[in-house]
């Protein structure tokens, strides 16, 4: 029916004829997408499993100053957030976007694959797996994406409390700086510790100095 499931996460070990039997006695839909088209918006109600069965999807998210971010790049067969179809909030924490023509996904209910679970346990282990292997992708990731995110926010603070000339300093006074950033002092000391190894400031005594005040303009920059 699809043979590129074969290849998908979801029916790993399995062969054609089974995941063809399987998929005959369940409720699910296919849909194919142009290039940057929307597939679903975050927050959104996730009531069946999409499965990427030709081309790529992106998942994004939109920042603070209202920026789009790349969060995933999420090729076929992939599935899309597993992990939010079961529990207490069936939400899509990302939007998922087409990234070419031609995209196709499939859609298989939410009560046709817990039965598909049931009936099959290489399908229900497989699951498992995959909720716990992007689980850790994504809390790896979203830790990722904040750090970047507080580095801007220093960035920002730095640069408004300088003059455009390189080696200019900011005095170093974290609780005010920590407060003024709404973070904790350990948080704006890792970061500007990150900053220091980078090469773009110098942590003296009792001051910061700017090395590098391009790179830092470039964190802030609109992307």
């Amino acid at each position: 029916m699809f043979p590129i499931l074969q290849e998908s996460p979801l029916f790993r070990g399995l062969d054609e004829q089974t995941i063809t039997d399987l998929l005959s006695r369940s409720a699910y839909t296919t849909e194919t997408y142009a290039e940057n088209a929307p597939i679903a918006r975050r927050d959104t109600a996730y009531s069946g499993l999409m499965i990427i069965l030709r081309g790529s999807v992106r998942g994004e998210v939109t920042d603070a100053v209202g920026r789009r971010r790349v969060i995933d790049n999420i090729p076929a067969p992939q599935l899309i957030a597993p992990a939010f179809l079961f529990g207490g909030y069936n939400r899509l924490p990302i939007d998922v976007t087409a990234n070419e023509n031609g995209t196709e996904i499939m859609t298989l209910h939410r009560g046709a694959l817990f039965e598909m679970m049931q009936e099959n346990t290489v399908v229900l282990s497989n699951f498992i797996d995959i909720i716990s292997n992007r689980a850790n992708y994504f809390s790896r990731k979203i830790y990722a994406l904040s750090v970047l995110m507080l580095t801007e926010k220093v960035a920002a603070l730095l640069l408004s409390s300088v003059s455009a000339s390189e080696g200019e300093t900011v005095p170093l006074r974290f609780e005010k700086m920590a407060d003024e950033l709404d973070i904790t002092r350990n948080a704006l000391e890792q970061t500007l510790g990150e900053l220091a190894k980078r090469g773009t400031i110098e942590l003296a005594e009792n001051a910061i100095v700017i090395r590098n005040r391009r790179a830092l303009e470039a964190m802030v920059a609109p992307q």
